[in-house]
């Protein structure tokens, strides 16, 4: 024990008698001197050829001194100098530089506050840059020690920057809206969350491809004449080679979702027998891959996809739950579900990408036979004749067998 002590007491010693000029311990940082970064915005310069620009938001606590009164701003110059932005909710700051890297310590400098990223939630990258190269814009995150790669990243259609800033002049706070954002589409079956690390997987199994969910700056109305600047979920951006090469809007999103065994919930607006609406909620849904093999050669492919979904509305007072009418509405539910695969099938392989995850499905039920044709898969998946079908069940009418108002219709 003794000669434990005789050598821990020499390491204590040095750490504790180190002079000013040695940082051996992990440099103090007073809470009024961080940043702490909620939303990290990523885009390409349009300014600087071979630049690039960070645009930070953080949630605004107190008016910083340095600043003395609202949206004032210090422009940004070629220099790298950094740009400072006061609105209703957020403190945003913004630089470019030839690294993100760089941008950040230049924004650290401008806005004198030392950036803390442990509280970063959101990525958002702008599409420009994401059409250079997505691997190159992500190195800085992944990278550093304080982010967290389990947060969730967005490819902006436009820039990242526009949309932080247009969404701090409203009365939202960028990262509450963000926060608001997955629920909803979540319910709509449109679009998914994507982790960072899930994102880096993705791109290093998938052959460079992936799907990134996409968002995008909407107005909207506010009454009186005024617009409201707004985020919404524009569906996926689509990767191929480590480049955004296409999107899947929300038109068609939810044939990925189910492709890819992501379709939690949405609702389906099909015509009853008499050609009124009728509402069907999607409640469950799954995809199954069933590949045609001839010896080790894959030749044909089907996604098999169920569906279960309840009877949610009726606007027709007519009787409803005839099995006719019923099987009339699943048949609608079941063309509808189809068609939507089949555009995002056909997207995915115009764009040259496997960003539906069709390779991951084949290698755990056939991981043999996969591994054999691995190295071919990109060749393949483009020719390669895939059939889709889709199974529909109505299953329920909740607590009505009959429409309101049906016996009172003359």
């Amino acid at each position: 024990m003794k000669r434990y002590m005789a050598a821990i007491l020499p390491i204590v010693a040095a750490i504790l008698t180190a002079g000013c000029q040695q940082q051996i311990l992990p440099m103090r940082q007073e809470i009024d001197d961080l940043q702490l970064v909620e939303v990290l915005g990523i885009d390409k310069s349009t300014e600087l050829p071979g630049y690039q620009v960070i645009t930070i938001a953080s949630r605004k606590l107190e008016e910083p001194s340095s600043v003395q009164k609202p949206q004032q701003d210090q422009q940004e110059g070629s220099g790298g100098e950094g740009e400072i932005t006061l609105g209703n909710k957020a403190f945003i700051s913004t630089a470019q530089g030839r690294t993100l890297f760089e941008a950040a310590r230049i924004v650290s400098a401008s806005s004198g506050k030392q950036l803390f990223w442990a509280h970063t939630k959101y990525y958002l990258i702008g599409e420009e840059a994401a059409r250079d190269n997505i691997a190159k814009y992500i190195d800085f995150i992944v990278r550093d020690h304080e982010f967290h790669i389990n947060n969730k990243v967005y490819v902006v259609k436009g820039s990242a920057k526009e949309l932080i800033e247009q969404v701090n002049k409203s009365e939202l706070y960028i990262a509450d809206k963000l926060d608001s954002l997955a629920p909803s589409v979540t319910r709509l079956g449109t679009s998914e969350e994507l982790s960072l690390a899930e994102l880096m997987r993705f791109i290093d199994i998938h052959f460079g491809s992936a799907r990134i969910p996409c968002i995008e700056l909407v107005d909207r109305s506010g009454g009186k004449g005024k617009s409201i600047p707004a985020v919404e979920s524009f569906g996926y951006a689509i990767v191929s080679n480590l480049k955004l090469v296409s999107f899947i809007g929300r038109d068609i999103s939810r044939g990925v979702n189910l492709i890819s065994n992501n379709l939690q919930s949405s609702i389906v607006v099909v015509k009853d027998l008499y050609g009124e609406d009728a509402s069907l909620e999607i409640i469950a849904g799954s995809t199954e891959v069933i590949p045609k093999f001839s010896g080790d050669e894959l030749e044909e492919l089907t996604l098999k996809a169920k569906v279960i979904s309840n009877l949610g509305e009726v606007q027709s007072q007519k009787p409803t739950v005839f099995e006719e009418n019923l099987a009339h509405m699943k048949a609608q539910l079941s063309a509808i579900l189809k068609n939507e695969m089949m555009r995002a099938l056909e997207i995915a392989r115009e764009s040259e990408s496997d960003c539906l995850g069709i390779s991951d499905m084949l290698r755990l039920k056939h991981p043999v036979r996969f591994h054999k044709i691995e190295d071919r898969w990109m060749e393949i998946f483009l020719q390669l004749p895939i059939r889709i079908e889709v199974e529909a069940q109505l299953r329920r009418s909740h607590e009505l067998d009959e429409p309101s108002g049906m016996k009172g219709i003359r």
